[in-house]
This record gives C-alpha cells, structure tokens and sequence, in this order.
C-alpha cells in the first residue's frame, strides 16, 4: 500500500514539474495559466462566502459528537451558534430526563458508591486526511462513521485531533449533591481553551 502511495505521488509530481516547464516557455503560455488559476481562485471564494453553508454533522457511532464543517471565520458568530445548539439540545435531551444519564459505580467493594452525571456534547472542525492512512491522522471525518481505534500503527483517537476542537458542553453535580447540577461551555481555538460559559447553575452560591 505505502509503495503504491509513494509511486502515485511521484507520478503526480513529475507531471506536474512537465506541465509547469511546457508553460514557462512561453509568455502567453504563463499568462493563460495565471488567468485560469485567478478565475478558480475567484469562484472559490465566491462560493465559500455565499453559497457554502456550515454543517453540523453527528456522529453515527458518538450520537454527543458534532463534526462542524465548512466552519464560519467569526469565532464569536460561531461560539452563538453552538451555544444556542447547546441550549436547545440540553432543554430537549436532559431537561426533565436527569435519571437517564445517571450512573451509579464504586472503585471496589470496599469504597463508598458514587453518582455522577453523564451527559456532554463535543464539537470538532470537519479535516479529512488522506484516505486510509496507514499510520493513522485519517482526520476528524474518519469517526462520523468510526469508533477511536487505539491500536498499533492507524491508531485513530480524538485526542490525537485537539487542535480541531472547537467547543464541549458538559453537565457535572454540584459539590455533596446528586440532585442540582450545572452545565458549562468551554470554547477552543488551535487547542487551547478560550472562553466559558455556564450554561445552567443550580448549584447554591456562598
């Protein structure tokens, strides 16, 4: 597979270096080149201003994983729009629906039991890498579809992508209680953390 890559892309390059040597030789050669690659450069941003809409895409194996793609440049215009996400979600998903993301567990028999909330939602930038790799950084795409795979060489984790997180919205007990709770929001850019916000607080304050 790796000797079938490398020859592709030694293939892709020669072409390439015998394509750009046919147009250096002539003038009109270069100037149609430069006309076509402006025009492609035009209609793509055109298309990414006015005609590309972001999309938030869930995972079908991580139903809490939102994989964002197409993502808009304004960071606050995003962080608006995963926080009102995040609030509609909460309100149909966890509001009135408590006991269902509860779990009960202990260390080992001898320790104390303990409750704790389960509920979060995560969002990632959409990055496709470059196919089936076979040392893995399949991309962020790879687990619309996929489970984490934590072994060998195509080791395929979340963790591996956190410069692409953008956002994760999580519900904790509040400190000695298993009944009030409350919700933040924590914003990222290129890893790390940038902004909080607490979506809900039952918790009492001092």
């Amino acid at each position: 597979m790796i000797i079938i890559l490398l020859l592709f892309f030694a293939l892709f390059f020669y072409l390439l270096y015998v394509l750009i040597k046919w147009i250096s030789k002539k003038k009109k050669r270069i100037q149609w080149a430069f006309g076509i690659i402006g025009i492609l450069i035009s209609i793509n941003i055109i298309d990414s201003i006015f005609f590309t809409k972001m999309e938030f895409i869930q995972s079908k194996v991580y139903p809490h994983l939102y994989i964002v793609k197409n993502q808009i440049n304004n960071q606050d215009s995003l962080n608006a729009v995963i926080k009102n996400m995040v609030v509609q979600k909460m309100n149909a998903e966890f509001i009135g629906k408590e006991n269902k993301y509860k779990h009960k567990y202990q260390y080992n028999s001898e320790s104390a039991s303990r409750t704790d909330l389960y509920y979060s939602l995560s969002f990632y930038r959409y990055y496709k890498g470059w196919g089936t790799n076979p040392f893995g950084e399949a991309g962020t795409e790879h687990f619309i579809n996929n489970e984490e795979d934590p072994g060998g060489f195509s080791s395929e984790l979340l963790e591996h992508y956190y410069e692409y997180r953008i956002a994760r919205f999580y519900i904790e007990f509040c400190k000695n209680d298993t009944i009030k709770y409350f919700g933040v929001l924590k914003y990222f850019q290129n890893g790390q953390e940038m902004k909080t916000d607490t979506i809900i607080n039952q918790c009492k304050t001092e």
